[in-house]
């Protein structure tokens, strides 16, 4: 992990001190280092490979252990914890189970329509599916009022979701404590959001993400861990089927979703 101060900052503070403590002639000062790239190509290459080894799984699977940072009207963070278990076929299933803190529901794509379904409150809402699974994506979170954290590993292209825009992107090191693999650790940013990912080093999937949205009001804060990753498991179609919330009642869409 980097220190809070770096090593070249920091030496350029204490060998002058160190040599006028000691009496001694300053010597002639060396070039100065090249400055690192505020995005690093190391950091650059394992968000890209991530990317590229979620969008080459034809089907996939996970559990996604999200925290979300909800600012009070008093101005202090309540944390809402939920968990999802994500199913993923493309190019158009998909199904998203999650529960916690928060009402439950159930995202549904089936390749005919879009089905949103709160089994507490026996609601479902369908709209024709949308023209891809990065807008079916877009129409829960309009019909949520939230995004998932992991969201953007869901999409056809997570490496331009993670990498485009970016205004600074470093390799802070590796960890053996998340997810009970090694990772590589990516801090990165661009203009709206912070945020840090650990890595799989053997199958370069994600195993967490911490996102702070630095241009939101409070800088809210989402964390997910990731778990039970299955690649190209074999999911039937049946995984998607809809025949559960029939006879619950239905509930339109928000305009937003459409």
């Amino acid at each position: 992990m980097r220190p809070l101060i770096p090593l070249g900052l920091l030496a350029a503070l204490v060998l002058p001190l160190s040599a006028s403590a000691a009496g001694t002639a300053a010597q002639p000062a060396s070039p100065p280092a090249q400055a690192a790239p505020a995005v690093e190509p190391a950091a650059l290459a394992l968000l890209k490979a991530t990317g590229a080894a979620l969008a080459a799984a034809r089907s996939l699977s996970f559990t996604a252990l999200a925290v979300h940072d909800v600012p009070s009207a008093e101005g202090q963070s309540v944390f809402v914890v939920g968990r999802s278990r994500v199913e993923l076929r493309r190019p158009d299933r998909l199904r998203v189970v999650t529960d916690g803190d928060g009402p439950s529901r159930e995202l549904i794509l089936d390749g005919r329509s879009l089905t949103l379904f709160r089994p507490e409150a026996r609601t479902v809402a369908t709209m024709p599916a949308p023209a891809s699974l990065d807008a079916a994506l877009r129409a829960e979170v309009a019909a949520a009022g939230e995004t998932q954290a992991f969201a953007d590993m869901l999409l056809a292209n997570p490496a331009q979701a993670l990498t485009e825009g970016l205004t600074r992107a470093f390799v802070v090191g590796r960890s053996r404590l998340v997810g009970g693999v090694e990772t590589d650790v990516v801090a990165f940013a661009d203009g709206s959001a912070q945020a840090q990912i650990w890595i799989g080093v053997q199958d370069r999937l994600p195993r967490q993400l911490w996102v702070t949205e630095t241009g939101a009001p409070g800088r809210p804060r989402d964390a997910v861990t990731f778990s039970d990753w299955v690649i190209d498991p074999p999911l039937e179609d049946r995984v998607f089927s809809t025949a559960h919330t029939e006879g619950a009642q239905a509930v339109p869409f928000p305009a937003s979703a459409y």
